[in-house]
């Protein structure tokens, strides 16, 4: 029977070695608890000895809940990056470190690493903290800058590009390849894997492939377009209550569809022309008597300065226009010209009024 004092004292930094923490308070010993827990090599060994010590007094329960919710609050933010470093155990230089398959580093030594990474770490669950322990399946975070797009090759070698001011979460396992599109918009070059189906979730809305090219993208008042450019995408209105049905529409090459914040499907399926719809990939946007409220938004992904509408009734002005990022200031003095549209630069943004 392992003494609980010595088993709050002893740990392994990785899971082929016996290295000894040293001595230290409840506090410091949960920081290094969680973040090797944290480290992708967890042994059902190590998980007993974990419990052991973490049953072995209210001081060590009440140390890791506490470190554990300093954990899950900044998981969204760069300050995680910091209080990990901080915080890390001193012996991380003598764990030697493992290439890692998944998205989350096996070694405390990746952590260091991880500021200069635009990848944040998010964790979903909880800890029970009596009987057994469940580890949550990490999340990845890729974020884009406002001004251009970003290309991530995710683990199972599917490539997404987000465009300007985009963000999304990824979990992918043996089990699922699983996507939030957290806001923008992103085109999936999706490798196919029959036994793993790729989704997409945004709001109410869930797209399913197994292996295609398509694009998910906000748009005005937080509608989604999904745009197919190859394979068979299903997208599903996500039910919100255990008694509704889910509904389920199938798109084609060339096809797209539009769904509501509630993932109501409100339009038809449609076509639409590749060369004009993914555009943007080719830094490059592309309108044919679209929306001015829509146009505006995608140009505030790539505008140096947010452009904003003060006047409703130009919201719905249909605008034909094709212009590169490197053009948005000269397009916008073009829609004053061509369109009834006053423009005024004032020092933090350009204001769009009626004429």
């Amino acid at each position: 029977m392992t003494d609980p004092k010595n088993a709050a004292n002893a740990t392994a930094l990785n899971s082929n070695q016996n290295t000894e923490l040293p001595a230290s308070s409840a506090k410091v010993q949960a920081r290094e608890w969680l973040t090797y827990l944290y480290s992708g090599d967890i042994s059902s060994k190590k998980r007993e000895e974990f419990l052991i010590w973490l049953n072995s007094s209210e001081e060590n329960k009440t140390a890791f809940n506490r470190s554990h919710e300093v954990w899950q609050t900044i998981g969204m933010t760069d300050s995680a990056v910091q209080w990990i470093q901080q915080h890390t155990v001193t012996q991380a230089e003598t764990v030697k470190p493992t290439k890692s398959k998944g998205v989350f580093a096996k070694s405390l030594l990746v952590f260091g690493a991880m500021a200069a990474s635009v990848a944040l770490l998010v964790f979903n669950g909880v800890f029970n903290t009596t009987t057994h322990l469940e580890i949550p399946q990490p999340l990845t975070a890729f974020t884009s800058p406002v001004g251009q797009n970003r290309t991530i090759t995710l683990s199972d070698g599917t490539d997404v590009t987000l465009a300007g001011n985009s963000s999304i979460l990824v979990a992918i396992n043996q089990n699922e390849r699983r996507v939030t599109l957290r806001k923008g918009s992103a085109y999936f070059d999706v490798t196919h894997d029959p036994s793993r189906v790729f989704s997409v979730s945004a709001q109410q809305t869930e797209v399913r492939v197994r292996g295609t090219a398509f694009e998910v993208k906000y748009s005005a008042n937080n509608n989604l377009k999904i745009s197919v450019e190859r394979g068979l995408v299903d997208v599903a209105d996500l039910p919100e209550s255990p008694d509704q049905e889910e509904q389920v529409l199938q798109l084609r090459p060339n096809e797209q569809l539009r769904t509501d914040i509630q993932g109501r499907f409100i339009s038809a399926i449609t076509i639409f022309q590749p060369e004009t719809e993914f555009s943007w990939l080719n830094q490059r946007l592309v309108y044919d008597d679209v929306p001015l409220k829509n146009v505006i938004m995608d140009i505030n992904r790539y505008a140096k300065k947010p452009v904003v509408i003060l006047d409703d009734s130009i919201n719905e002005l249909p605008i034909t226009a094709s212009f590169t990022f490197e053009q948005i200031e000269p397009m916008l003095e073009g829609l004053a010209a061509a369109y009834p549209i006053a423009l005024t630069h004032e020092a933090n943004r350009s204001v769009l009024t009626h004429k």
